[in-house]
């Protein structure tokens, strides 16, 4: 029944590509292709993005929000790790009682969260993923090495930790036709640079492994997270990573997989921050969840995206972030809103150091919340949100 619906969806998703391709006709050659980067300002209409890649920036996901719970309570519950020794949870999460070298300081991570006068260093997570099986050799370095985490490849930039410092892991997904390396341009290499220095771990995902529900356009799925899981335990294991400091971000369909995971594994991400990302907001398609895996948690929520109408790749981006946005405020959430005024996936180079900014001021449950006011990193588009769907201010 699945299958049938996801080969019905496909040819939908095809034919939705054929009417983009032609009503595009009209548009500017400045048009960024799916999941590019634009300038601000651009006319980058939805169109050229679907046509130039013949796939969508973000399609809906077949089946219900139940699979969200359904992969969040698959997590391996195999031998726990080193540093996540407790007991495990029901849905086979390891609890983080027993903590990692850097639980239990509480200030490690102060120094970077106070950098734009923020909140406290944040909390620990209750709901840290355990070793499945045997973790791969995570070696520090200024180039990415490609390791496997369950099967699927992951490129790894890892920093050296010293004693007392406890870097912050970044999981990063690419759009649709991309590669692990579009990291360097959509996270930016001057931040890797500036996690691995603090000894911290950025990863980017190389391959889907199509197990479970697609979370737009079938580049990434919910079984993904299971390997999310393993690079998180992983770098708990070997570099002691702040616990308190787990962040996703992704761009176009990534971005769709990063909004999903701040939902599926908020029993560990602190933040998100999506370039062209947001809640699915076709009706019959949707299956982005709306329920946190631990509800005590909203992860701050960084919504980058173009102009209405024009950052537009079947679903109008601006749209999806304003549903995560409103949907955050309604559970007591924080979000910013970062309107480019651009095209599809119009905020790098610019916004990076921004996205930056934004993981450090956000640590798990971060309180007292440390905007306002807005650090001068962030471009002058950047707001508190919710922000309305047309773009106008809350």
């Amino acid at each position: 029944m699945i299958a049938g619906r996801r080969s019905s969806w496909a040819a939908w998703w095809l034919t939705c590509i054929a009417l983009a391709a032609c009503a595009s006709s009209g548009n500017t050659a400045g048009s960024p292709t799916l999941g590019s980067t634009s300038p601000v300002g651009s006319s980058g209409g939805s169109g050229s993005g679907a046509s130039s890649s013949g796939t969508l920036g973000g399609g809906g996901s077949t089946g219900g929000g139940d699979d969200s719970q359904e992969e969040s309570s698959s997590s391996s519950g195999g031998a726990s790790s080193s540093s996540s020794s407790g007991t495990a949870s029901g849905s086979g999460i390891a609890s983080s009682d027993s903590g990692t070298a850097d639980d239990d300081a509480g200030t490690n991570a102060d120094d970077s969260a106070a950098s734009s006068g923020g909140g406290s260093g944040g909390n620990t997570p209750t709901m840290l993923p355990a070793v499945s099986g045997t973790c791969p050799t995570i070696t520090p370095g200024a180039t990415a090495t490609s390791l496997m985490f369950n099967s699927e490849p992951v490129d790894i930039w890892a920093g050296t930790p010293t004693a007392g410092q406890n870097g912050s892991l970044v999981l990063f997904w690419f759009e649709t036709g991309g590669t692990a390396t579009d990291v360097t341009t959509q996270f930016g290499q001057a931040q890797i640079e500036a996690v691995t220095a603090a000894g911290g771990i950025v990863a980017s995902f190389g391959a889907t492994n199509y197990m479970g529900t697609n979370t737009g356009d079938g580049v990434w799925y919910t079984g993904d997270f299971d390997t999310a899981d393993q690079v998180v335990a992983c770098a708990i294991q070997q570099f002691h990573i702040d616990t308190r400091r787990i962040f996703t971000t992704g761009a176009s369909a990534g971005a769709l997989q990063a909004t999903w995971m701040s939902y599926s594994r908020s029993g560990y991400i602190a933040a998100a921050a999506t370039l062209s990302g947001g809640l699915d907001e076709l009706d019959g398609i949707s299956a982005t969840p709306t329920t946190y895996q631990d509800p005590t948690n909203v992860p701050a929520a960084m919504a980058v995206h173009g102009a209405p109408g024009v950052d537009v790749v079947i679903l109008d981006f601006a749209q999806s972030s304003a549903a995560w946005e409103a949907d955050i405020a309604m559970k007591g959430g924080f979000s910013m809103d970062c309107n480019t005024g651009g095209g599809h996936v119009s905020g790098p180079p610019q916004i990076c150091p921004g996205i930056w900014q934004f993981f450090e001021d956000h640590p798990f449950k971060v309180s007292p919340q440390p905007y306002p006011p807005i650090p001068a990193v962030f471009p002058s588009y950047c707001q508190i949100g919710p922000r309305s769907a047309d773009g106008g201010a809350p």
